[in-house]
């Protein structure tokens, strides 16, 4: 029986990321027009085009680690980055409105609109990727379904055991728990949004307290930025520095936004406890406390990047780039790299163009630790995942 909960869990994350993968290819054609127009510019225009691009995207983790890549490949300048990097908290939005259909919409009914849908002839490619989107939105809904409906296997094996009491005490040393397990298991788990989507199985079916399940959301949007911190470590100074102070920054955010989150829904229960009883109405509660979270940890990045953005830059980096392994694991946006493969290639080129001019000086004009770093560049701007065939870029 654990299994059958299990793989609706499962369900629930394929949707959650497959209709997030599909909102993104739907609207790729204005994202790439955004990044086309160009981001240097007047702080109005780059704000509504960013803006715009990290909406579209709807993968906060995926928007954040692009930001990221674009400055440290020098694509984009370190205002520029900074402000896709604060704003993409913003993707989130998706996930909040799946959140909200949570229980409110039948997903079967989604499924079987999509397969009469994906099965007509004459369909548009335009019309097909909409299917696929609410596609996977329905295997959302219905893993949430499912979820429900094998709740009964969770009470079974937590019994009355000390677990069941932690899970359902709201006080502060159960929910700091739950935190540090959520934490720890984000480090696993590298599905984004995971715990919202434990949270509302496990809420609805009163084996999580309130305070639990939000317990649960932050540990997990800690986790996310330690992690980024983690995966920025080796690169060149200016990004080690943005990626520690992001994270920093983001992990305040989260606490004070759990904290005010918690002290809502203390004020909401005294208040309407009593009519508060429907599953619809406490993942609703949920949902809307995981959005005041998200909205602290939001204003905390701006303010960051108000001043992060004015700090004087070294212009002496180390050529140190970020691995295959962000593109492997998709911590990056594929429309974002796609648009900066050619921005890659022209500083490969021109890092070639230095090292073929090398051969012809004579030995000792230029010092060996320039002739090592131009060496070195150009190794790991090579390896690159999307620069494996640099020909096919032209």
């Amino acid at each position: 029986m654990i299994l059958m909960w299990l793989g609706s869990f499962v369900l629930m994350m394929f949707g959650l990321t497959e209709s997030q993968k599909q909102l993104a290819h739907l609207f790729a054609k204005l994202q790439r027009t955004s990044l086309e127009k160009g981001l240097e510019t007047t702080t109005g225009k780059m704000f509504s085009r960013t803006l715009v691009i990290t909406v579209l995207e709807a993968s906060p983790q995926k928007s954040l680690y692009s930001g990221m890549a674009l400055y440290n490949l020098r694509v984009l300048s370190l205002k520029a980055s900074n402000l896709l990097m604060c704003l993409s908290t913003l993707g989130a939005w998706w996930v909040v409105i799946l959140g909200l259909l949570f229980l409110s919409f039948n997903g079967f009914f989604l499924l079987g609109v999509c397969v009469l849908g994906l099965t007509g002839f004459g369909l548009t490619p335009k019309t097909r990727q909409f299917l696929k989107w609410i596609f996977a939105t329905g295997v959302f809904l219905v893993g949430g379904e499912m979820m429900l409906r094998n709740a009964s296997v969770i009470s079974t094996i937590l019994g009355q055991g000390e677990a069941a009491f932690m899970l359902a005490d709201g006080r502060f040393e159960a929910v700091f728990m739950i935190l540090l397990a959520s934490l720890f298991m984000s480090f696993v788990v590298r599905v984004e949004f995971w715990s919202l989507a434990m949270g509302l199985g496990l809420l609805v079916t009163n084996t999580l307290s309130f305070n639990g399940a939000l317990g649960l959301v932050a540990g997990e949007r800690i986790a996310r930025m330690i992690l980024f911190w983690w995966q920025t470590r080796n690169l060149n100074q200016e990004c080690r520095r943005i990626g520690l102070q992001f994270s920093l920054v983001s992990i305040v955010g989260v606490i004070v936004g759990f904290l005010v989150a918690g002290e809502i829904r203390s004020l909401f229960y005294l208040g309407f406890s009593s009519d508060l009883s429907s599953f619809q109405e406490r993942s609703l509660q949920f949902v809307l406390l995981f959005a005041v979270m998200l909205g602290f940890q939001f204003a905390a990045q701006m303010i960051w990047g108000h001043f992060g953005s004015q700090v004087k830059v070294d212009e002496i980096q180390e050529g140190k780039y970020i691995p295959s392994s962000w593109v492997e694991m998709e911590l990056t946006s594929n429309g974002i790299m796609a648009w900066a493969k050619q921005k890659v290639h022209k500083r490969l080129s021109e890092i070639r163009y230095h090292l073929a001019g090398l051969s012809s000086l004579k030995e000792g004009q230029v010092p060996e630790n320039i002739q090592a770093r131009l060496q070195e560049e150009e190794k790991q701007l090579s390896g690159l995942f999307l620069l494996k065939n640099p020909e096919s870029l032209d």
